[in-house]
């Protein structure tokens, strides 16, 4: 008896199902299948045996990265970063979120909220080449039209570190 009505059951929600394989397929693709990449930091990779031939190496190379003089600055920056990242999305989603509230016309609001929506829609790729294509030092826009506009040379943002905490946050 109890088979019948699992089958019933199942039947009936079958549409429910189709529906969750997206968001499953999603979930298995973004976040499960490059956890076997884990396996690259516990191995001695040797390119010419692949990485399930290369030998295992333990945890020597995380004895390496932690013996290495930048090992601090590497997780001091990861830290660093991370909290800014944090702290700058909140602040902003929630001083947007209010903005958008504030806004009277229903279509203008949906109008905002995909614009601003957009970005976490679209590919890293495609992003990072929008963030070229405004701080590019030949043909950007911030250096040929609002700099130059402004009377102030051109900025080489690639080829400067002191630019870069700017370009990540702007791409992040």
């Amino acid at each position: 008896m109890k088979n019948k009505t699992d089958a019933k059951h199942f039947r009936e929600h079958i549409p429910l199902y189709l529906m969750l394989l997206p968001g499953l397929a999603y979930l298995l693709i973004n976040n499960y299948i490059p956890m076997a990449g884990i396996i690259i930091a516990f191995k001695k990779l040797n390119f010419a045996k692949g990485i399930l031939g290369s030998p295992w190496a333990e945890f020597e190379n995380f004895k390496f990265l932690f013996n290495s003089p930048d090992a601090w600055i590497i997780t001091r920056n990861t830290l660093l970063y991370n909290v800014a990242f944090i702290i700058v999305n909140m602040v902003v989603g929630i001083a947007i979120a209010i903005l958008i509230c504030e806004v009277r016309s229903t279509k203008l609001k949906k109008l905002y909220q995909s614009a601003i929506l957009l970005p976490f829609l679209m590919s890293m790729v495609i992003l990072s080449y929008i963030v070229y294509a405004l701080l590019s030092s030949e043909n950007g826009l911030v250096n040929n039209s609002l700099l130059a506009a402004l009377g102030i040379e051109g900025i080489q943002w690639y080829q400067e570190p002191k630019y870069w905490p700017f370009i990540l946050r702007i791409a992040k």
